[in-house]
């Protein structure tokens, strides 16, 4: 029975060592946030020439930071959500969106200066996208 339990944890932390091995070098480049969790205008992925309406446009105007994903709203197919995440991942607004709506559009007053921003837009058949910025 010892032999058993022996045989378990070594497979299991070998295990976690590859798979720790694996993930870490990703994660430990915080500018392939980018490129692994989303799609964006530099990284279009499986859908090849969707950038344009679905990577989240940037104005800035002060504090107020506007996000805009130039895409059509239907039943079908619209933007669900916007996200404004700080280089942390600490999420600094959110807004939801409904098929009904005319545009997806979000305004967040943002305080102080970030060297990193992200806007998230998430739509409903061609995933998650993200535009990185600064402030």
């Amino acid at each position: 029975m010892q032999k058993r339990r022996d045989f378990l944890k070594t497979s299991l932390l070998t295990s976690a060592g590859l798979v720790a091995a694996t993930v870490s070098p990703a994660l430990a480049d915080d500018n392939k946030m980018d490129s692994i969790f989303a799609y964006s205008q530099n990284n279009e992925g499986r859908w090849k020439g969707k950038s344009g309406s679905h990577a989240p446009v940037i104005t800035i105007d002060g504090n107020k930071v506007t996000v805009e994903t130039k895409h059509g709203m239907s039943e079908a197919h619209y933007i669900v959500k916007h996200s404004l995440l700080d280089s942390k991942g600490n999420v600094l607004g959110e807004t939801i969106f409904f098929p009904t709506d005319k545009k997806a559009i979000s305004t967040f007053v943002v305080e102080g200066k970030y060297t990193e921003l992200y806007a998230l837009s998430f739509c409903n058949i061609h995933d998650l996208w993200v535009t990185k910025f600064s402030k």
